[in-house]
């Protein structure tokens, strides 16, 4: 329940509606039950208008007490000095209400009237005096009037019609204000859900599906937005038609009221059985569906490779198998919130038949009219309906609850890289940046990726970094962009801590260009200038043209404004390269990462990349991770690093004289890319 009151607090952000809108709900309540009143003369009118007598509601032993009361403490305490001398005198009497069941008629009416019309109290209680203002004084002045049984029908038959067109037009307000709201609310959690996974360490996306995020945000953000929307409307609404129709039915017989009320946990009984069952469905499901969406996803992303390995039909019974569960546990899940409020609505039934019996042994003509009994069961007839959807809620909110806490598992988890207190401005690079004793191990492991590295890089040079895959390269550049943060030491520019810097504007000095070059489902244009939203046509070419991109982009049929695939997979890999070194060259940052840039490309699209790239490390301090060490060996630092720390560093010519790791990295990659020798056999086959 906690994490339904918490989505609860998403709408509290919008009070104002949220309050106009309980406070709209609750005068259509009221409307209602006044609507259901205009029904109880209606109906005794029926019963009078054969008579040929004019129409005279009944008056309760209660009230007629009630009357007689106010009547006698109005002649002490208020009436005129003359009229009191004549009552004193015997010349006047005071008016009484007869016993039942003799009926108070026009004459009668008026004087009952005379003596309680100062609005003062009587003697009375508080809701004797209430009672006295409203329901007794109404009834006095109908008998009054002595209208005609058919005119009485009639008036009330036009009566509510207008009470119904107000209901309607502000239960559509109420829908306004208590909807809409909870909308803004379910779009104000999603974007903090959305903010939440943008922040979250990229270790989580190491590990999770990213069906299992999509459906987080997706599938289990609509269930609370049904709940805390429409549902919630609904909700408000049924319960203030609950309890102003109760204070109705309590006027009309208070104790067939307290008889009615025994059966209400008979009523609510299959709600209580079947909460549980409903949270534990739901819970269920919606892991059952996220599994389904990763499941989707990894088909959709691998299909290559599923067809390669003619997987289709292995692949197929495994979706095949999530979606049998995922089937049985809906339907369980749809099974339980149907079959509650249904059995609630059998028992209500039955309830209501037995009202109906109970109903003629209080019928009496005077405490409990006609027309009192059938405004009753009407009453009662029409709050099963709201006691039925607050029972539903019930479930409902189990299901918003189970959701809710998955949605808060994500949203309720903190970024591990964050801005200080009072970010420094990022400076010009004009010294260098250093690794001053860098540790670091992954969050949820044991094994320490980096190991105590020192390294100084002068600014404006080239870095490569070297070693075996595993060894800590790539680690070493996510502390460098701020990705992680080392557990001990420090990387700075220029003497200040990289963790002193606003991680927004410190990553806008950074460019980096991957192996697996993502691209954006749009047009190439797009992609190259994603990251520099203020740019010029004109620079994207430039950029294009710098990386060697636009030439095959012009070959394209629609040129710049060509759309790309998801992932860009319309695009070879040195084309989708190529752009993503145009996209780094058009933001310029001062600072370039490549990682493993060239390392899938064929031999002519290499040549061009490393072109493209050799006008990239112009004006800029660079970092390049390279297993093609013929792609480095221009460096002005090449570093060797081995589990996780530097073994050697210099430039080329000096690693290759020292004949260490980088020298026999240089001749293992010699041997894989030069044809190998032939054999003295090959030789006497050739003969």
């Amino acid at each position: 329940m906690r994490h339904f009151l918490r989505l609860l607090g998403y709408s509290f952000h919008y009070r104002t509606p949220f309050l106009m809108g309980v406070l709209v709900s609750f005068f259509v309540a009221i409307l209602n039950g006044v609507s259901l009143t205009t029904f109880y003369p209606l109906f005794d009118a029926l019963g009078d208008k054969g008579g040929g007598e004019p129409f005279v509601i009944q008056f309760s032993e209660s009230e007629r007490k009630l009357l007689n009361k106010a009547v006698q403490y109005s002649a002490i305490h208020y009436i005129e000095a003359p009229e009191k001398a004549r009552l004193l005198t015997g010349e006047g009497t005071l008016p009484v209400a007869p016993d039942a069941p003799e009926k108070i008629r026009k004459d009668l009416a008026e004087r009952l009237l005379h003596y309680t019309r100062y609005e003062k109290e009587y003697g009375l209680n508080r809701a004797q005096q209430l009672n006295l203002r409203t329901m007794v004084r109404w009834k006095l002045k109908i008998n009054e009037a002595a209208f005609d049984p058919l005119k009485v029908i009639y008036t009330a038959l036009m009566v509510v019609f207008p009470l119904y067109f107000l209901k309607l037009v502000f239960h559509l307000i109420s829908v306004q204000l208590i909807a809409r709201t909870g909308y803004k609310a379910v779009r104000d959690l999603r974007s903090d859900l959305y903010g939440a996974a943008q922040n979250l360490p990229l270790t989580y996306f190491y590990r999770e599906k990213t069906g299992l995020l999509m459906s987080r945000l997706i599938n289990d953000v609509e269930i609370v937005a049904a709940v805390i929307s429409s549902n919630m409307r609904d909700s408000i609404t049924n319960f203030f038609y609950l309890i102003t129709h109760l204070f109705l039915l309590a006027y009309l017989n208070l104790e067939l009221l307290i008889v009615s009320a025994v059966t209400l946990p008979l009523i609510l009984a299959p709600v209580a059985l079947f909460t549980k069952k409903i949270s534990r469905s739901t819970r269920k499901s919606q892991e059952l569906l996220a599994d389904l969406n990763a499941s989707l996803q990894e088909d959709i992303q691998g299909v290559r490779v599923i067809r390669s390995f003619v997987m289709e039909d292995q692949q197929a019974e495994r979706f095949e198998r999530v979606n049998q569960r995922l089937s049985w546990r809906s339907f369980k899940e749809q099974f339980y919130l149907k079959m509650g409020p249904n059995l609630v609505e059998l028992s209500s039934a039955l309830m209501t038949l037995a009202i109906i019996a109970l109903g003629a042994a209080y019928l009496d003509g005077t405490n409990f009219t006609i027309g009192e009994f059938i405004t009753f069961l009407m009453a009662l007839m029409f709050i099963i309906r709201p006691i039925i959807q607050l029972s539903s809620m019930i479930g409902k909110v189990s299901q918003a609850s189970a959701a809710a806490e998955r949605i808060f598992s994500i949203a309720d988890r903190r970024p591990d890289i964050t801005d200080p207190p009072s970010p420094q401005p990022v400076p010009e690079i004009s010294r260098s940046i250093k690794f001053e004793d860098v540790q670091f191990t992954y969050p949820e492991s044991e094994a320490q990726v980096i190991k105590g590295i020192n390294l100084d890089v002068p600014a404006g040079s080239t870095v490569a970094l070297v070693g075996e895959s595993g060894g800590g390269k790539s680690t070493l550049m996510d502390l460098l962009a701020r990705f992680f943060d080392p557990d001990q030491g420090r990387i700075t520019v220029d003497g200040v801590d990289i963790r002193n810097f606003s991680l927004v504007e410190y990553r806008s000095h950074i460019g980096i260009v991957q192996q697996d070059t993502f691209l954006f489902h749009g047009s190439i244009r797009e992609n190259i200038a994603y990251g520099s939203p203020e740019h010029d046509p004109n620079e994207v070419e430039k950029a294009a043209r710098l990386a060697y991109a636009h030439d095959f982009i012009s070959d394209l049929p629609e040129g710049y404004d060509t759309m790309v695939g998801e992932r860009g997979v319309t695009l070879s890999g040195g084309q989708r390269q190529r752009i993503s070194i145009a996209r780094a060259l058009l933001h310029d940052p001062e600072i370039m990462i490549l990682d493993e840039a060239t390392s899938a490309l064929d031999t002519e699209s290499e040549r061009l990349v490393q072109e493209a790239l050799e006008r990239l490390f112009k004006n800029r301090t660079t970092f390049v991770i390279a297993h093609r060490l013929s792609t480095i060996e221009k460096a002005d630092i090449i570093v060797v690093v081995s589990n996780g720390k530097i073994e050697d560093a210099g430039t080329h010519k000096d690693l290759m004289n020292r004949s260490g790791l980088y020298a026999r990295l240089q001749q293992i990659s010699r041997e894989a890319t030069q044809p190998a020798e032939e054999s003295p056999e090959q030789e006497s086959e050739k003969d």
